[in-house]
């Protein structure tokens, strides 16, 4: 989680840098970086949701059913004190029950209830690929297990047929397991045996199997080591994901070619290694953002801003601020090319000469109270709104234009200024100014 946390917060820094720049080349360097590590968050994600989830909830699984088949039998055999039967004792010498102390049994902890969960990572002290490392051995002390004298021996512990559960036969022929398999009982009247913390994570028919799964399955949690959790060190050009936003930002067939990628990464990044691609995310980092931006009450640079919340605000203000300034620079468009059509249709106008040519044109007036020798025939953007006659018509020579050389038109003719568009002619002149806007 902590990966995807990461992956996740560059993204946004990479698309606020994109955002900020939009219209330079370090546009394109942050729009690379933020479709790169959103697909890691993404591929990060994927495993945790898929596959390390899973093994974390049976890692926990296995692992609470053994410590209840612990601490049920520690917990019987804490309360089998009274009299000279005792369970659990102070010491090899001491003959006295163990008496508790909040988590600790005499001196040892022994807390008999579930842990309380945390963000900590597991340690790795007590459970080890090789072992688990906490049970006791028998020490070569198999004799002092049980006292020698039957009527101060724990019962709970012994199986034999004069005394203890065994008596009148009740136990198996084999004796009986407790603890999950930790501790043996014999039908005989011998003393336990505790399996070896070395033996209790191996796989042995019907024997210790809670032992065996809960190590397991602990051994088993390591989502965290998988290639999609972790951070790449390949060059660039080998990354998969990084060829993934090379054909998302250029469109071309998936996976992009490998001569495409090489060349469009030294385009954006200068070279296709992993040390421009970590220039270019320090770049990103360095990006100082002005302060009254988003509210903020101080300027801080990229990488000082980890808190996705304020990344999300930053992202809004600039995805907000280039749609104002993408907008504005349409309207300008707008005019100018309005001005430019203007013009071009008062050039038609001005030439011409006959009443009727001029009175035919939707966009021209004739003034016959004109002195002579000036154009009678002029512009008149008041009939051209009236009419719905668009202006920015081209004048191409003479005073026929574009639209009108090319309406009518055959397929075979369709040259010189015309485009054929699906089952008519179209002014190419006028199809570039709206294609471009």
């Amino acid at each position: 989680l902590n990966h995807i946390n990461t992956m996740r917060i560059a993204a946004a820094r990479s698309g606020i840098y994109a955002l900020k720049n939009i219209g330079t080349p370090k546009e394109l360097k942050g729009t690379l970086l933020q479709d790169y590590f959103t697909r890691r968050a993404d591929k990060a994600l994927a495993h945790y949701k898929d596959r390390a989830i899973l093994a974390q909830h049976k890692a926990a699984a296995k692992a609470s059913y053994l410590k209840g088949r612990i601490d049920e039998y520690l917990s019987l055999l804490e309360t089998a004190k009274e009299g000279a039967n005792g369970c659990l004792l102070r010491g090899d010498t001491d003959g006295n029950a163990a008496t508790r102390d909040g988590a600790n049994l005499q001196t040892v902890k022994c807390g008999l209830k579930p842990p309380e969960a945390t963000d900590r990572r597991r340690s790795g002290a007590t459970i080890t690929a090789a072992s688990f490392t906490a049970p006791q051995r028998n020490d070569d002390k198999t004799s002092n297990a049980q006292p020698s004298i039957v009527n101060k021996r724990c019962l709970l512990l012994s199986s034999a047929q004069t005394h203890g559960y065994g008596n009148s036969n009740v136990a198996t022929a084999n004796g009986a397991e407790v603890m999950g398999g930790y501790i043996k009982i014999p039908k005989t009247d011998t003393k336990v045996t505790l399996v070896a913390s070395t033996t209790l994570h191996t796989a042995e028919a019907n024997q210790h199997e809670a032992w065996t799964e809960a190590h397991q399955a602990i051994q088993s949690n390591k989502g965290h080591d998988h290639a999609d959790c972790q951070n790449e060190t390949s060059d660039a050009s080998d990354r998969q994901d990084i060829k993934s936003a090379i054909t998302h930002l250029y469109g071309t067939k998936a996976p992009a070619e490998e001569n495409i990628v090489d060349s469009k990464l030294t385009l954006i990044l200068g070279d296709k290694t992993s040390a421009k691609l970590a220039a270019a995310e320090h770049e990103v980092n360095k990006e100082e953002i002005p302060d009254a931006i988003a509210g903020r009450a101080s300027k801080k640079t990229l990488g000082e801003i980890d808190n996705q919340e304020e990344l999300a605000s930053l992202i809004a203000y600039y995805k907000s601020a280039a749609s104002r300034k993408i907008t504005e620079l349409k309207q300008q468009l707008q005019e100018a090319n309005a001005k430019a059509g203007q013009q071009n249709a008062a050039d038609i106008c001005s030439k011409l000469t006959a009443k009727s040519d001029c009175i035919n044109k939707p966009y021209c007036s004739y003034n016959e109270s004109t002195a002579d020798g000036d154009k009678k025939c002029k512009f008149n953007e008041t009939k051209a709104k009236e009419k719905g006659v668009p202006v920015t018509q081209t004048q191409t020579g003479g005073t026929e234009t574009t639209t009108e050389k090319c309406k009518g038109k055959p397929e075979k003719d369709c040259k010189d200024g015309c485009k054929w568009e699906g089952t008519e002619f179209k002014d190419s002149s006028f199809l570039f100014k709206r294609n471009f806007l």
